[in-house]
């Protein structure tokens, strides 16, 4: 287990700051000063499972395919980052066109400009509350010093949280948060099953989910789907309106290749899983262990969008949003109105 968890730091750390990347705006320039499309138009990625889609998409150029049908000249190409810093420089930039950001964080981005718009959902991979100890309930039976411990407070495990409190006995998250504390995800894998620093309850996120569950004191109490009804983003990818004026295609061409890249992970996933493990090498996690994280997640990848409204409405009732959406479809670009989402 040791081993294994120091093998996690590297995707723990990275996932934790791309997928809640601080928004960035750019700036809205007349027709005549747009530029030229651009001969490479560059999408920046973290790391972790949630990226397996666009992972598959560049491996098996499923970008250029669907670029080449719509008539796109540019090339698409994949930029890593791991950390939010240098991926918000390079937004701000103009260096990379789309970036990955957590729903509640593309919501708190529109809310404070409409420049923002989604071009591709990516996956809804579940988040679940776990706890170590045989008598712990829900969040009911925490003590006066317990931890419930999320990745970082601008997490997508916090909203769930607040949530959870908002429906529950707690009846307000101001009860329930001086007892949340921010914690890497190796850290509070290690505490959990350790029995350290008070930590009664850890909000995962895969991998570090079907890790801990190989532990048999761990076990879960309740999950984002459990709390939200129903399926909701994890991961989603946005630009400005301004991209999608200049590049009109460019949400398609993405969203078609992330399904194209769904379909390989729910049809074949060793395949995906090899796929995974040539980007991300793992000296624990082997083909197999990460095939059977993918057949528990099959259906959890693709270009729909789940949860804006609802997530939306609980968080203008948090006072966190002044304008939420009326509807799902008014934060995502105009092609990927016409499917599925909530």
């Amino acid at each position: 287990m040791r081993r294994l968890r120091s093998a996690l730091i590297a995707v723990s750390t990275a996932v934790l700051v791309t997928a809640v990347a601080p928004p960035v705006f750019a700036q809205t320039r007349s027709k005549s000063q747009r530029p030229a499309p651009p001969a490479e138009i560059r999408i920046g990625v973290g790391h972790g499972i949630g990226f397996l889609p666009l992972y598959i998409a560049q491996d098996l150029k499923l970008l250029e395919k669907h670029a080449k049908a719509a008539g796109v000249a540019s090339r698409i190409s994949l930029q890593r980052y791991n950390t939010a810093a240098p991926l918000r420089q390079a937004m701000a930039k103009g260096e990379v066109a789309v970036g990955a950001y957590g729903l509640s964080t593309l919501l708190l981005a529109r809310d404070t400009s409409k420049e923002m718009v989604a071009v591709s959902g990516l996956t809804t991979l579940p988040l679940v509350l776990l706890t170590a100890r045989p008598n712990f309930r829900s969040l009911s039976d925490l003590r006066a010093n317990d931890r419930v411990v999320v990745p970082m407070f601008s997490a997508p495990q916090t909203t769930y949280l607040r949530l959870y409190a908002d429906k529950t006995f707690f009846g307000a998250w101001n009860r329930l948060r001086p007892q949340v504390t921010a914690m890497p995800h190796h850290e509070a894998l290690e505490a959990l099953t350790a029995g350290k620093d008070n930590v009664a309850a850890y909000f995962s996120s895969p991998p570090f989910t079907q890790v801990a569950l190989k532990d048999p004191k761990v076990r879960a109490l309740l999950s984002s789907e459990d709390i939200m009804g129903g399926k909701t983003s994890f991961l989603v990818m946005a630009t400005s309106r301004e991209t999608i004026a200049a590049q009109p295609k460019l949400a398609d061409i993405l969203s078609k290749a992330i399904d194209d890249a769904a379909a390989i992970i729910r049809n074949d996933p060793r395949r995906a899983a090899v796929m995974w493990l040539k980007y991300e090498p793992s000296s624990t996690l082997d083909a197999p262990a990460v095939e059977a994280i993918l057949r528990s997640l099959k259906d959890d990848f693709g270009s729909s969008i789940y949860g804006v409204e609802a997530t939306a409405a609980f968080m203008a009732r948090d006072g966190r949003l002044k304008n939420a959406p009326e509807s799902w479809k008014d934060v995502v670009a105009p092609v990927l109105a016409s499917g599925s989402g909530s």
